[in-house]
């Protein structure tokens, strides 16, 4: 494991124990500091997450892209669609 997820569970635990019991013996400001851990944990995740996100190699671009024949018209070989329609067309 790496230093960055054992903080990140480091202030999960701590922040969450932190949190409980100073909340439950009326202690607000040790509550803040938990879960101002907690709010450290949910950075932490969040941006492991971008980063898994990303790709690892360079993408390179198509040889052949399909919008270099964006300029191009459709070459169709006569109205198709209008007799599938309008049920013309032959089987």
């Amino acid at each position: 494991m790496g230093g960055r997820t054992v903080a990140a569970i480091a202030c999960l635990v701590i922040g969450v124990a932190l949190a409980a019991w100073s909340l439950a013996h009326g202690q607000m400001l040790l509550a803040s500091v938990g879960f101002a851990l907690l709010f450290a944990f949910l950075f932490l995740v969040i941006e492991a997450m971008n980063k898994a996100g990303k790709p690892t190699h360079e993408i390179n671009p198509a040889a052949n892209a399909a919008w270099s024949m964006k300029d191009e018209p459709v070459q169709r070989s006569g109205n198709v669609g209008a007799a599938v329609r309008n049920g013309e067309a032959k089987p």
